[in-house]
């Protein structure tokens, strides 16, 4: 399949070369004023802001670490944000670059205005102009609220309130971002043609307004709970779920006939993953990826040491924490508020019969994890007594076998591995290392999701309930008697649906680059999101994993050998292995994540928060307008204004 914009064109990367940022005037005249009258020119043009706006695989980095190592799905500590030591300056997505992009939309939508482009052809560059405005100015504005909202090309002749303008307030921004997307809803087309998938639909950008207006409603940006945000965030993801409905976008189905013995579900949930547009209808926004010609290292980062010999750990291990927040087959939760894992009686059968998704997303000691072109092929993760016989003096020491052949400190912090969005038919490492699975930063999953917290925030349970059932049952959870696919037993045993709601997100998007930023705009690092969802400070994530220990030494010779063990089945793995919890003590480091949540508290500290980040002392040098955000600066911009 053809993808026409995804690899930039010579000669415009030149024409922008001169650009430095938005205060920096440059002579536009190296861009022919021709192009706007040729829709394919303009095209073109537009191909670039597709790369430099949409995000990489992975998602939107903000400069401190990767989107699942500072949220609460890996038990990697390293991060300032994490252990409480955010310096300023950290997080540089404030930057020239990203207002070179906004300038370089706005010079296209100036342009535009003369141009002799009409009708449909118009239309389609309009819409994605004022979509990637909003976009990138989202970028910014989720991180450090209010920022300069620009709306158009600083020139030699533009007034100083353009050339050094302040920020607007959060307020402004939200309204501008719901003016351009508005327009963009009204210009683009239902659908491109297939050589073109991955271009922005009216339907996206209806989703991305939707997604928007949610986080406006949401703790970070509304510590007072204004109703009528939510109320405007219920309205506008409703228009989103019909107008994408609409227009053909839909739950991709993921049924699958098991075909392994050891898999126990009939549900592929990464068929969403490898399966491209315009095939899977569930994909809105995309970076898509091109084999032998634009790709990826994501599989070889995850992937087990004992087929990468990578020299580190490999990335995205999962917490137990996310182990058990999957539920069980039947909707009902896995988990207590003290985090202890209640599906099953006997801990060692934490796997069985859980919730679809977990067996797509999670390797886990015994599991089938199909790799490198093995279908068949098995995971294991377990340490066991080897008697070790010297050859000079005969005698016999203990020694602890991995299943890995590989050293402490290669293997998995937690004993899990992850396979979310891994392609199985990859084979070598240089396959690997060059994946071309496209990286999707918004799905239809997630309008429903969005709908549904909105629903349940104003108090219409019976919508919220119904995409919750829509996206359990494409997952494959069991109806029960009464239909509900387990919501109304979870609320009945005590949990109320922001929980459930939250906790569905949680699993239904895990390492897709969501958590961090659901964690940060319902401030669950600081407080309790109901009786059963407790805060993540000070829970010790980097020893939220599991040890799995060989129970019968007798049982060596058979777990030696791959052969002999790969015979046994997925039910029968828990009768051979204990689990010992990984380390909670003093040096295992816990959660400190800094904010002020409420608008007094941020007005009068200086010490740093989180949920709105300081920007760069080189802006501030630079735009003497810009002022510096409460929190970093004792009543600086207010970010909930």
């Amino acid at each position: 399949m053809k993808i026409k914009y995804i690899i930039p064109l010579t000669c415009l990367l030149l024409a922008f070369a001169g650009c430095s940022d938005y205060l920096t005037i440059k002579d536009q005249s190296a861009i022919n004023p021709g192009i706007w009258n040729s829709e394919p020119d303009a095209e073109l043009y537009i191909n670039n802001i597709y790369n430099s706006c949409m995000p990489a695989f992975g998602g939107q980095d903000f400069g401190l670490g990767s989107l699942s190592s500072i949220s609460d799905e890996t038990a990697d500590m390293g991060s300032s944000l994490l252990l409480g030591t955010v310096t300023t300056g950290s997080v540089g997505n404030y930057s020239t670059t990203t207002y070179n992009n906004i300038r370089y939309i706005n010079i296209a939508l100036n342009n535009m205005k003369a141009s002799t482009l009409t009708g449909d052809a118009r239309n389609k560059v309009m819409g994605q102009l004022y979509f990637f405005r909003a976009y990138q100015h989202w970028q910014l504005i989720q991180l450090y609220g209010g920022v300069p909202y620009m709306r158009d090309v600083v020139n030699y002749t533009s007034p100083d309130s353009l050339t050094n303008q302040p920020r607007n307030k959060t307020s402004e921004c939200i309204n501008y971002l719901r003016q351009d997307l508005t327009l963009a809803i009204q210009d683009l087309p239902a659908n491109w043609t297939s050589d073109q998938y991955a271009r922005i639909t009216r339907g996206a950008a209806a989703a991305f307004l939707g997604r928007i207006l949610l986080f406006y409603a949401s703790p970070q940006f509304n510590p007072t709970n204004d109703i009528t945000r939510w109320q405007e965030a219920y309205t506008a993801n409703v228009t989103a779920r019909d107008l994408c409905t609409q227009d053909g976008y839909a739950l991709m189905d993921i049924t699958s006939a098991p075909g392994i013995s050891q898999l126990p579900v009939g549900q592929d949930f990464n068929k969403i993953f490898l399966t491209k547009a315009p095939t899977n209808k569930e994909v809105l926004l995309v970076k898509p990826y091109l084999q032998n010609q634009y790709y990826h290292g994501y599989d070889l980062s995850v992937c087990p040491n004992e087929l990468s010999n990578s020299a580190g750990r490999p990335s995205n291990t999962p917490t137990w924490d996310l182990v058990i927040s999957f539920p069980m087959i039947d909707g009902s939760p896995a988990f207590d508020k003290n985090r202890n894992f209640i599906g099953n009686a006997d801990i060692t059968q934490y796997y069985k019969n859980r919730d679809p998704r977990f067996y797509a997303t999670v390797a886990y000691n015994g599991s089938t994890y199909p790799l490198n072109g093995a279908a068949n092929r098995r995971q294991w993760f377990y340490s066991c007594p080897k008697d070790v016989k010297d050859p000079v003096t005969g005698a016999i020491t203990h020694t602890t076998y991995y299943a890995e052949n590989a050293t402490t400190d290669k293997i998995s912090l937690t004993g899990f591995y992850c396979r979310k969005m891994v392609d199985p038919n990859l084979v070598g490492n240089t396959a690997m290392s060059q994946d071309y699975t496209d990286w999707i930063d918004m799905r239809y999953a997630e309008v429903l999701l969005n709908l549904a917290e909105c629903a349940y925030e104003t108090g219409d349970n019976a919508t919220g309930d119904a995409s919750m059932i829509a996206i359990r049952a494409r997952a494959g959870i069991t109806a029960g008697a009464d239909g509900t696919y387990g919501i109304a037993a979870s609320v009945a045993a005590g949990y109320s649906r922001r929980e459930l709601v939250m906790n569905e997100r949680r699993v239904e998007f895990a390492f897709e680059g969501k958590r961090i930023f659901d964690l940060r705009r319902w401030n669950m690092f600081t407080n309790d999101l109901g009786t059963n969802t407790l805060k993540l400070n000070l829970w010790k994530k980097s020893g939220s994993g599991y040890k799995f220990t060989l129970k019968n030494p007798k049982d060596t010779a058979i777990f030696l050998y791959p052969a002999k063990r790969d015979t046994i089945s997925l039910s029968r793995v828990s009768s051979y292995f204990t689990l010992t919890k990984m380390s909670t003590g003093p040096l295992v480091k816990g959660i400190n994540y800094i904010t002020s949540t409420d608008e007094a508290t941020l007005n009068a500290t200086s010490t740093g928060s989180y949920n709105f980040f300081d920007i760069p002392t080189s802006i501030l040098t630079r735009s003497p307008a810009i002022k510096q955000t409460s929190g970093w600066l004792v009543n600086g911009f207010d970010p909930f204004q």
